[in-house]
C-alpha cells in the first residue's frame, strides 16, 4: 500500500517484457516512417537499418536530421522501457530494419504508393536471447 510516508516504487519487469518493448518500437516507427519510405522510393533502396543503441542509420541516404529524430524517439522509448527491467536483465543490442515494398509508382513523380512494408525490431538481452518482432503495413501512401 502506498501512503504519504512511503514513496511509490515501480515493480521491475522480467525479461519476457522485452518482446513487448520491441513490438511497441516497431509499431511506433511504422506509424511515422513515411519520410523513410519516401527516401526509399526516391533512391530505390528497399532496406534501411538502424542501430537503436548507437543511433547509426544505414545506408547513408537515410541518415539525415529528420530521420534521426524518429530514430532518437525510438531509442528513448527503448531506454525508458529497458530501465524497467529487473537486474540483471539488460538489452545489449537493439536493431530496427524496414523493408519497403516499392511496387507502385506515380506518373508525376511527386507521389508514390509503397506496397507491403515490414518493420523488424530485434533486441538481444544480456543472456544472448534474441527477441524479434515484425510489424507489417500493407500500404503506405506518400506525397512530396
Amino acid at each position: 500500500m502506498v501512503t504519504a510516508d512511503t514513496p511509490f516504487e515501480q515493480k521491475k519487469l522480467g525479461r519476457k517484457h522485452i518482446k513487448s518493448f520491441a513490438s511497441g518500437i516497431a509499431h511506433m516507427f511504422a506509424c511515422s516512417a513515411q519520410h523513410y519510405a519516401w527516401l526509399a522510393y526516391q533512391h530505390q533502396l528497399l532496406v534501411v537499418a538502424i542501430d537503436l543503441l548507437e543511433l547509426r542509420i544505414e545506408p547513408s541516404e537515410f541518415d539525415i536530421e529528420r530521420n534521426r529524430t524518429l530514430a532518437s524517439m525510438c531509442q528513448r522509448t527503448l531506454l525508458r522501457n529497458a530501465g524497467q527491467l529487473a537486474p540483471p536483465g539488460a538489452v545489449v543490442t537493439a536493431s530496427l530494419s524496414a523493408h519497403f515494398g516499392i511496387d507502385d509508382y506515380s506518373e508525376d513523380g511527386r507521389s508514390a504508393s509503397i506496397g507491403r512494408s515490414v518493420f523488424t525490431v530485434i533486441l538481444t538481452d544480456d543472456r544472448s536471447k534474441e527477441w524479434r518482432v515484425d510489424h507489417a503495413e500493407e500500404r503506405m501512401l506518400m506525397q512530396s
